[in-house]
């Protein structure tokens, strides 16, 4: 009696391994998700695309600083379509803007105060600018 029911014991056994097997590769394939899924194709909408919004120019905040000092001002902007092209007037003596890049860089050799303004064109032609005043004072003792 006690052979019959250890037949009947482990031929159950491959069944429950065979059933466990199915369950997990069901949690498994359901706790995985659709990211490992088969690629499936979609209509989508046809989308508008709305015109790139007016470029503006992030205003840097009025500049001090010592004569003979270097200058390092990277100008951004905001909005309109890369690549911009850069320019600016009334930069202090000394200093200039990369065209490409709006970095104001240079060694400021001259004293006062200058209202500068930076432009920047984007792609489509599209400008902007901002305005700031930039102090240089002259250092009392520039080699000491």
């Amino acid at each position: 009696m006690s052979t019959s029911t250890r037949t009947a014991h482990t031929s159950r056994a491959p069944r429950r391994l065979a059933a466990l097997a199915v369950g997990l590769t069901a949690v498994l394939a359901a706790s995985v998700g659709p990211s490992f899924a088969a690629p499936h194709t979609t209509t989508a909408a046809p989308t508008r695309t709305a015109a790139a919004a007016a470029p503006s120019v992030v205003n840097p905040g009025n500049q001090v600083s010592l004569q003979y000092d270097s200058a390092y001002l990277p100008m951004r902007a905001n909005g309109g379509a890369a690549p911009y092209t850069w320019s600016a007037v009334n930069l202090p003596v000394g200093a200039s803007i990369n065209a490409s890049t709006g970095l104001v860089s240079g060694l400021l050799r001259g004293s006062g105060i200058r209202t500068v303004t930076v432009t920047a064109k984007d792609a489509t032609g599209a400008t902007a600018s901002t305005t700031f005043t930039w102090r240089v004072i002259r250092d009392a003792c520039p080699r000491c």
